[in-house]
């Protein structure tokens, strides 16, 4: 190997190491140089979190191992279908209950509109009846939840995926990692913990990516 091939191997190879040494520099770069110029479109493309201090300098620290488990958003919404089925159900049966119950049903609602007691008798329907307008009640409240959180996750795996097509059908795996940092806030440098997540997702249509995001940056201790 001439001593030129062998200079140029040696900084390559040093190029390299460094490149290795922290990954995900470029992504940290980004996010705290449109920090500084509050630069909230390029913030929100990939990150969910935005900090409301000056951050003069930084410095990754460490890390973590990437961890790897099963994307949330197939159970997401899963649930939500189970809960509707479950929501749907339980008002079929309240209507076959009120249609073998009108009558008594209606002196019930009567009576406490009018604040009065249930009718002697009518203490079993009055019950019954209001077991599945509460389990209505609580039925409802689950699936706007559930509903929730499956936007939520779908804006989550499309910072990281892309825009594409029926997202919620997509399935794979959710990779996260966590970086110390080294934060220089008003002249004192404190440490900090920032969580990167991206998906690596399966079964839509259109070009997907798989991208970190910035998930979490919060201080450490």
């Amino acid at each position: 190997m001439s001593e030129r091939r062998g200079a140029l191997v040696i900084l390559c190879t040093a190029v390299a190491s460094a490149a290795c040494g922290h990954p995900e520099q470029r992504i940290v770069d980004q996010y705290f140089n449109a920090l500084k110029q509050n630069d909230q479109q390029t913030l929100t493309s990939f990150a969910t979190v935005v900090i409301d201090k000056k951050v003069d300098n930084w410095k990754i620290t460490g890390g973590t191992p990437e961890t790897r488990s099963a994307a949330a958003l197939p159970d997401l919404t899963r649930k939500v279908g189970e809960l509707e089925a479950e929501l749907a159900a339980n008002k079929k049966a309240a209507g076959a209950y009120s249609l073998e119950h009108y009558a008594d049903i209606e002196k019930t609602k009567d009576a406490q509109k009018a604040g009065k007691p249930v009718p002697k008798g009518l203490g079993d329907v009055a019950e019954a009846w209001a077991k599945f307008n509460d389990k209505a009640r609580d039925l409802q409240k689950q699936v706007a939840e559930a509903k929730a959180a499956v936007e939520k996750e779908k804006r989550n795996v499309a910072l990281s995926v892309g825009q594409v097509t029926d997202i919620e059908k997509l399935t794979g795996e959710m990779v996260e990692k966590q970086l110390d940092l080294d934060l220089t806030i008003a002249g004192e440098v404190k440490p900090y913990s920032m969580t990167l997540r991206k998906y690596e997702m399966a079964g839509g249509t259109g070009r997907m990516v798989s991208r970190w995001v910035i998930q979490q940056l919060k201080p450490k201790g």
